[in-house]
């Protein structure tokens, strides 16, 4: 798994993609990747490059999702 240009490439066939950033790609600079049933990598976002837009592996595409620091608490009951 790597990021080429504003698409997290997955070198395989999937059954789930998703990715997740935060809003704030500079106080936590990296997308979290969800694929099939794996355990969920997090992936560093470059400094200076633009967050990526996009997961695709080889038969599945998916918008990278942008969440919030509220999202997260709310989701973690704080």
């Amino acid at each position: 798994m790597h990021i080429q240009g504003a698409v997290v490439i997955v070198d395989r066939e999937t059954t789930k993609l998703e990715g997740y950033r935060l809003e704030d790609p500079v106080r936590a600079p990296a997308v979290i990747i969800f694929v099939d049933g794996d355990k969920p990598r997090l992936l560093p976002i470059q400094q200076g490059y633009p967050p990526p837009i996009k997961v695709r592996s080889h038969n599945m595409e998916a918008d990278i999702q942008i969440i919030t620091y509220q999202e997260i608490n709310a989701a973690l009951g704080h």
